[in-house]
């Protein structure tokens, strides 16, 4: 088949308008991308990011791993089955971290990207665009909370990714980059589940814009594209994504789906709590959203600026629909980047802006010095109003912690392994079980599903018979489960001892066990975040 291009805009009339040359990459392309991602290095705290230990959410994330690969279907939960494969390609388990990195990579390259590829009128203040498109994404605080074993930053990098592509295809129209972006909504919907978000916001801007201009071929194009795209997206959810979905995982996120009254003082409290991670005051994040928008348009990317201004609505619908949590950090995230890089486009379009209205009164200097001044204006107090949250190593006091800095079930596991002898037992809450499990590394695991948590899905130790793990999270349930290791203990020999490892306590199941553990007799045998103890008789 040949393309059938065509000019990037064609009026209700018919008459052709001229397009300005298209950007190509460049060696100064090459060289911009390459000191945004060494920038990676020196905003994000890396070694801890890939060496912390796991801890419950992302432990269950890193003991898939350890099964056959004939079991990543169930395994895989609410994590894409794509992006679950992938971690299976690192060679060390103790490293998976790296592919959240990766993909925190590709976005700040998605948003250099994005930024460059629209219609300025030259090469350089292209690439002023882009730099400052990809500052905005690597400088926004929300992405240093981004540090765990999850899927969000893929969740981000697809978000800007296909905005990229859809820029792309409007810049000059062919069946062959709408085949392009079908392939990619194909491929991203298995590494990141708002492909399904993201792809129908994508498709009906699209649509839309060419149906207001009356270019019906190319609005039959688009709907053959899109309802392409809705079948692989469809397909793949229904056949593997839509297990993640289970009762136990929409009880958790009940709180996330408001109801249409509710909705205005929802936004308001979410928009509260996110303030801190965005950044900068609404008033300027409006602004600069506005100013973006704007640009698109001004820069004949009527369709991307469509699909931006889609995305909050489309969210806000699945959200009041209980379909998908509203404005939730973590899985929201992929709105703030791609906010982040609108933002960015909108402070290009500032800058270039100043550099036509002002730019003669200094004659000698370039564009595209210029530019780079008026950027460096905007981003620059962003930068350093937000220096504190550079380099975050998950717990600044005053600031955010996140549950990498606080938990440690690595180094109880281990310590365990190495003093326990032979007959004695080891005593655990649930939330230490997948980390127990990933990190008792001789051990043979048998997957144990279905399992009624919201992983779906747990793991048994056929040669462990020693370990008791408390399910219950009041006192009485804790109380139980001590109380059943301690006669476990008593079975296995007058000498064997209880280790007590417990991971993750928060609120009423930490008090449960205080109340729980008050009967017995509790020795601390190790120091650090989450310590080890050993529990006898009182």
């Amino acid at each position: 088949m040949v393309a059938h291009l065509e000019p990037a805009h064609v009026s209700g009339s018919g008459a052709a308008v001229v397009a300005a040359p298209r950007p190509r990459p460049t060696v100064r392309d090459a060289a911009a991308v390459a000191i945004l991602l060494e920038l990676i290095l020196v905003v994000h705290d890396v070694k801890t990011m890939l060496s912390a230990p796991y801890w419950v959410d992302e432990a269950w994330v890193a003991l898939s791993v350890r099964l056959p690969l004939g079991d990543l279907p169930v395994t895989t939960s609410s994590s894409p089955v794509g992006w679950s494969f992938l971690l299976r390609l690192v060679p060390d388990a103790d490293h998976l971290r790296v592919v959240p990195l990766a993909f925190h990579g590709l976005a700040v390259v998605g948003a250099y990207a994005f930024g460059r590829s629209l219609r300025w009128p030259t090469a350089g203040r292209g690439i002023v665009a882009g730099v400052a498109c990809a500052l905005v994404v690597l400088l926004l605080p929300a992405q240093q909370v981004r540090h765990d074993l999850k899927q969000y930053t893929a969740d981000a990098a697809v978000a800007v990714c296909l905005l990229v592509l859809v820029s792309w295809a409007e810049q000059a129209w062919s069946r062959r980059r709408l085949g392009v972006l079908t392939a990619a909504v194909a491929v991203a919907m298995l590494v990141s589940h708002v492909t399904a978000i993201v792809g129908p916001c994508v498709f009906g801007a699209l649509l839309l814009t060419t149906a207001s201009r009356r270019q019906w071929s190319r609005v039959v194009e688009v709907s053959l594209a899109g309802s392409n795209a809705g079948i692989i997206v469809t397909a793949v959810y229904l056949g593997i994504s839509s297990r993640g979905r289970n009762e136990a995982m929409v009880r958790y996120w009940a709180d996330s789906f408001p109801d249409p009254v509710e909705l205005p003082g929802y936004l308001g409290d979410r928009f509260a709590d996110l303030s801190p991670l965005v950044g900068a005051p609404g008033l300027v994040v409006a602004g600069a959203l506005v100013a973006g928008t704007v640009t698109l348009v001004r820069r004949e990317r009527p369709a991307t600026a469509l699909a931006v201004v889609l995305l909050p609505v489309v969210v806000s619908t699945l959200g009041i629909a209980g379909l998908y949590p509203l404005l939730e950090l973590r899985t929201s995230h992929f709105l703030l980047v791609a906010a982040a890089a609108v933002a960015g486009v909108g402070i290009a379009g500032l800058a270039d802006l100043a550099v036509t209205r002002f730019g003669h009164r200094l004659p000698r200097a370039r564009p595209a010095v210029l530019a780079t001044a008026v950027c460096a204006l905007l981003i620059g107090p962003y930068a350093i109003g937000n220096g504190h949250w550079y380099r975050f190593d998950g717990n600044e006091p005053g600031l955010y912690y996140t549950a990498i800095s606080v938990t440690d079930i690595r180094s109880a596991t281990e310590y365990v392994a190495e003093h326990r002898a032979g007959n004695d037992v080891v005593v655990m809450n649930d939330a230490a079980w997948y980390g127990f499990a990933f990190y008792s590394r001789r051990e043979p695991l048998e997957l144990v599903a279905p399992y009624g948590n919201t992983v779906g899905w747990s793991v048994r130790m056929p040669r462990r018979s020693d370990v008791v793990v408390v399910g219950g999270q009041d006192a009485g349930g804790v109380r139980g489960g001590i109380e059943q290791a301690v006669e476990l203990a008593g079975r296995r020999g007058a000498n064997a001892r209880v280790w007590l490892i417990r991971s993750h306590l928060v609120g009423a199941e930490r008090d449960a066990w205080r109340q729980a553990l008050a009967d017995y007799r509790v020795a601390q045998v190790t120091d650090g975040i989450e310590p080890v103890a050993l529990v006898s008789r009182g």
